[in-house]
């Protein structure tokens, strides 16, 4: 029972078993309840959502490590939900931020610039998520520099 609810969470309810690209997939989703927090409430609201949603993936993708037999399983997709929602964290929501925020978030996520690639590293569900927690601080302070020079 445990092992199948890791997974549902994990999967972010099925998104990562999306073939060939299921981190896009997992952000593309979390575009979704970026839009679903926004009609919630506010930043305090989506803050500690937020936070929240980190501690359990920490111990949810740590779960699925030994479920999938592998150490960051791609089929986990709850930490590019996690990364996106980072992202976008105190941005006005509107498209053009949404759309500018994936693709540097997706960036970010795919290149790893330091010290993304060495957090990844970390032990367990710690290196599953964090590394896209970093992705999306990057992405949300080249989001908030947008805004800023935009604006």
């Amino acid at each position: 029972m445990l092992n199948r609810i890791c997974v549902v969470f994990s999967t972010f309810f099925g998104v990562g078993y999306v073939p060939g690209a299921p981190g896009t997939a997992g952000t593309l989703a979390a575009v979704g309840v970026v839009y679903l927090l926004s009609l919630a409430g506010g930043a305090v609201f989506y803050s500690a959502f937020t936070l929240g949603l980190i501690i359990l993936s920490f111990i949810a993708a740590g779960h699925c490590v030994s479920i999938f037999k592998r150490e960051d399983p791609p089929e986990v997709v709850i930490d590019e939900v996690c990364g996106f929602l980072v992202c976008m964290l105190f941005v006005p929501l509107n498209p053009v931020n949404l759309a500018l925020g994936f693709f540097l978030f997706r960036f970010f996520d795919i290149a790893k610039p330091f010290p993304i690639r060495k957090v990844e590293g970390l032990p367990g569900g710690y290196g599953i998520v964090m590394d896209d927690v970093l992705a999306g601080v990057y992405g949300n302070l080249c989001l908030q520099a947008f805004v800023f020079l935009s604006g």
